[in-house]
C-alpha cells in the first residue's frame, strides 16, 4: 500500500462541484488547501477559484479560471496543467456532482482534509520507519517528534472565526467562575503586587534588575508558589544547570542554607528536611530544561513536547537576552523575535501563563526595553533600597523595592512608590515584607 492509495476522490470531485455553483461557500473552506487534493485538475481549479473569490469575483467559469492561472509566476505551472477541454468536463459533471447547502459542502471538505491528514501521516510514519531501520541518526527521538510534531501542527489550525456571541458568553462564565477568588488569573505570592497585576495565561509578566540582584532567585520563587496551587510548571534556564538549580530549590524548600546544603554541613534534623523537601518536589509537575543559549525552534518544540506529554500552566524563562554573538544590532533584532515568539506562540497561541526576566540598567531602564516592552504585559522592576531608604522604612520594611513600571492591564506605580520586599540570599528566599505606606496604584 501507497499513502497516494488513500483519499477521498469523490469527495474532491464533489468540492469542485459545489464551488462552481457555490463560489461562496469557499469561505467554509475551513484549513482545505490545494496540496490536499489527490487529484491534479482539481488542485488546479480549486487554486483559481480561491485566488478569484478572495479577489471578489464569483463568476466561475473556465475563461476566468484559466486567466487567474496565467496571470503570476506562482499560478502559472497550473494554468500548463489544466486543458480547457478537461475544465469544460469538469463544469458539466458539476451539476450532477454539486451539494446546495453549507452543511453539505463541510462534510465534503472535512472528508478531503481527513485523507490528507493520513496519507501525510503514512508517509512520515514510513519516514520515521526508515530511519529507525537504517540507525546511525543523531537525537533521533527528537526527529521523530519533530516530523510527527509538524503534521499535526499543519492538521490542527482552523480558519473558522468564533461568533461574537459565542465567545462573550464563554468570556463571562470565565469570570463568573472567578467569584470569590479574589483574582483574576493566579495570585502570585506577594499579596501587594497582586493588586497590581496576577499571572494570566497569553500574558507575560517580566521582572527586570541589574546584574546579580535576585532575577533567577525571584524566578524560583515564583515556580515552587506555583508548584504548591499544583500548576504545572516549565523553566527555561540560560543560567544554571539543572543540578545547581536544584540545590537552590532545596534550600528554598528546606529552610537550610545554600553554602551549608551545598557543602553538606547540614545537621541530622535539617537533612531530614532536605529529603523531606527533595520527596516533595517528585510529586509535583516541574521540568528544569538547561538551554545556555536560546534557541527558538527548539524552546517551542520543547515547550509544544511538555504540554502535549505532561500538561502546562505556566512557562518561566530566565532571562530574556540577545546571543551575544556578532552584530549588536543582529543580537537586538534576534531577542525581539525571541520575545514575541514566547509571548504570542506559546503564551497566546497556546494559553499558557509567561512569566520572565530581563536584565535592567544602572539608571533603572529595561535592557532593550523597546523590544521587550512591546511584548510585555506587566514589567515590575526589581532594585535594592537606597541607605536613605533603608533608614526611612525601617528594618521591618525589607532590603528591596518592587515597582511595577508597566501594566497594559491595570494599575502602576506612581514615581518613588514601590512595594516592600525581604530578600534573604542564603536561604534563596524572597517575601513580601511590611509596607511602609498603604499601595496606591493608578
Amino acid at each position: 500500500m501507497r499513502a497516494d492509495d488513500i483519499n477521498s476522490l469523490e469527495s474532491e470531485s464533489g468540492v469542485i462541484a459545489t464551488l462552481f455553483h457555490h463560489p461562496d461557500f469557499y469561505f467554509y473552506s475551513e484549513h482545505l488547501l490545494p496540496n490536499h487534493f489527490t487529484n491534479k485538475e482539481n488542485q488546479c481549479v480549486y487554486t483559481a477559484i480561491a485566488g478569484l473569490v478572495k479577489s471578489g469575483i464569483f463568476t466561475i467559469d473556465s475563461y476566468n479560471i484559466i486567466e487567474f492561472l496565467n496571470s503570476n509566476d506562482a499560478t502559472r505551472k497550473f494554468a500548463s496543467e489544466l486543458s480547457i477541454d478537461k475544465l469544460n468536463e469538469l463544469m458539466d459533471m458539476s451539476d450532477v456532482l454539486a451539494r446546495h447547502t453549507v452543511e453539505e459542502y463541510k462534510m465534503l471538505v472535512s472528508n478531503v482534509v481527513n485523507a490528507a491528514f493520513r496519507r501525510d501521516a503514512f508517509r512520515v510514519l514510513e519516514e520515521c520507519q526508515v530511519m529507525c531501520y537504517r540507525g546511525g541518526e543523531d537525537n533521533i527521538e527528537q526527529k521523530v517528534y519533530d516530523l510527527i510534531d509538524d503534521v499535526m501542527t499543519d492538521y490542527s489550525s482552523s480558519n473558522d472565526i468564533p461568533e461574537y456571541r459565542e465567545v462573550i458568553d464563554e468570556c463571562w462564565e470565565e469570570i463568573q467562575s472567578r467569584q470569590g477568588n479574589g483574582y483574576a488569573g493566579i495570585p502570585f505570592k506577594f499579596p501587594t503586587l497582586n493588586e497590581f497585576a496576577t499571572i494570566e495565561p497569553g500574558e507575560l509578566f517580566v521582572f527586570a534588575a541589574e546584574a546579580k540582584q535576585g532575577k533567577s532567585m525571584m524566578l524560583l520563587n515564583c515556580a515552587i508558589d506555583l508548584l504548591k496551587k499544583d500548576l504545572a510548571v516549565l523553566y527555561l534556564d540560560s543560567e544554571l544547570n539543572t543540578r545547581l538549580f536544584t540545590a537552590r530549590v532545596l534550600a528554598h524548600l528546606s529552610g537550610v542554607e545554600y553554602k551549608r546544603l551545598v557543602s553538606g554541613n547540614y545537621s541530622p534534623e535539617e537533612l531530614a528536611q532536605i529529603q523531606a523537601a527533595k520527596e516533595w518536589m517528585k510529586t509535583r509537575k516541574f521540568t528544569h530544561i538547561y538551554i545556555p543559549m536560546f534557541d527558538q525552534q527548539s524552546i517551542y518544540t520543547a515547550v509544544k513536547k511538555v504540554k502535549h506529554t505532561q500538561g502546562l500552566d505556566v512557562l518561566i524563562v530566565d532571562y530574556f537576552k540577545g546571543s551575544g554573538d556578532g552584530d549588536a544590532f543582529d543580537s537586538y533584532q534576534e531577542l525581539g523575535r525571541f520575545v514575541d515568539m514566547v509571548k504570542n506562540k506559546i503564551c497566546g497561541e497556546m494559553q499558557i501563563c509567561g512569566i520572565g526576566a530581563a536584565q535592567a540598567t544602572i539608571n533603572g531602564k529595561v535592557a532593550d526595553s523597546a523590544k521587550i516592552g512591546r511584548n510585555a504585559s506587566t514589567i515590575a522592576m526589581i532594585q535594592d533600597k537606597t541607605p536613605d531608604e533603608l533608614a526611612a522604612d525601617g528594618p521591618e520594611c525589607g532590603n528591596k523595592k518592587l515597582r511595577v513600571v508597566l501594566n497594559r492591564n491595570g494599575m502602576q506605580h506612581a514615581s518613588g512608590e514601590y512595594i516592600d520586599m525581604a530578600f534573604d540570599g542564603n536561604h534563596i528566599s524572597y517575601e513580601e515584607a511590611k509596607q511602609h505606606i498603604p499601595v496606591q496604584p493608578y
